[in-house]
């Protein structure tokens, strides 16, 4: 009687201590923030100006950028290179990660070919792509497959091949269905694994869009930030950078929430241990 008293009591203390604890790691980062801004904003000399900038300056241009039409065509253009190279690269790299997660033979068979593609410096490629796909939005999203492929494949691969193997035996032995074996115990044990590779991929996704963009594009965020540094227009170049940054952030927070409407018994398996 009086553990089942404690215990609501516990829990609570523990979800109340949780909640400090991202309060605290809020408030250091908004702290580290403004010191950062405040850093910029006054060390800027009149002669540096433009070449710096000043972050009053720049959110200024942004909301100047932002109130105008211009700005979202290179936002639309670069979101869509990002988000159908992200989705191939990610479909194609969760597919061969799982395949050669669970074939010791195509793992050991394709282990060099895939080594040497990973190898080949990203941007080196991006040219070769032009070539080939010419300077429409196919090369940029080739760019971008090819930056979210590995990522996503390697974090597949490896969560797989650090699943337990007794318990997809044990669950076979309890008369579990393939199918149901892999819903229930092969992608839950390697979710995290494969959700950290999703989210690592998005900022390589987004420098791939922005790469093949100064390579070789009249339009799209890269071609913005390209133009604004040729023209020595330092606000709008910020600006540009600044919406990319938002774009990392916005995706990551998304898959975040995904990941943790997906693996909700990783939070059950946390109370679990704190009671």
């Amino acid at each position: 009687m009086r553990v089942a008293e404690t215990q609501p009591t516990k829990i609570a203390g523990a979800s109340s201590r949780r909640r400090s604890s991202r309060l605290g790691i809020v408030a250091t980062q908004l702290g580290i923030l403004i010191a950062i801004l405040g850093l910029w904003q006054f060390a800027v000399t009149d002669s540096s100006l433009p070449y710096f900038s000043r972050p009053t300056i720049v959110a200024a241009k942004l909301y100047e950028l932002l109130s105008q039409s211009n700005i979202y065509r290179h936002i639309y253009v670069t979101l869509s290179e990002i988000a159908i190279g992200y989705a191939l690269g990610a479909g194609f790299g969760l597919t061969l990660g799982f395949i050669l997660g669970r074939s010791q033979f195509l793992s050991s068979a394709l282990q060099p070919y895939i080594i040497g593609l990973y190898s080949i410096p990203k941007i080196a490629l991006a040219p070769v792509f032009i070539v080939w796909l010419g300077l429409g939005i196919a090369s940029k999203v080739a760019v971008v497959f090819l930056a979210t492929f590995f990522l996503v494949f390697f974090n597949t691969y490896s969560g797989l091949l650090s699943i337990n193997e007794e318990l997809v035996r044990l669950a076979r032995l309890m008369g579990a269905s393939w199918p149901q074996t892999v819903g229930r115990v092969i992608l839950p044990a390697a979710a995290h694994q494969i959700f950290l590779g999703l989210r690592t991929a998005v900022p390589y996704a987004v420098i791939g869009a922005v790469i093949g963009e100064y390579i070789g594009s009249n339009e799209g965020l890269g071609y913005f930030i390209l133009y604004a540094s040729q023209t020595y227009d330092a606000p709008a170049l910020f600006a540009g950078i600044i919406i990319l940054v938002a774009i990392v952030f916005l995706t990551n927070f998304a898959l975040n929430w995904l990941e943790g409407r997906v693996i909700r018994w990783r939070k059950a398996g946390g109370q679990a241990v704190q009671l």
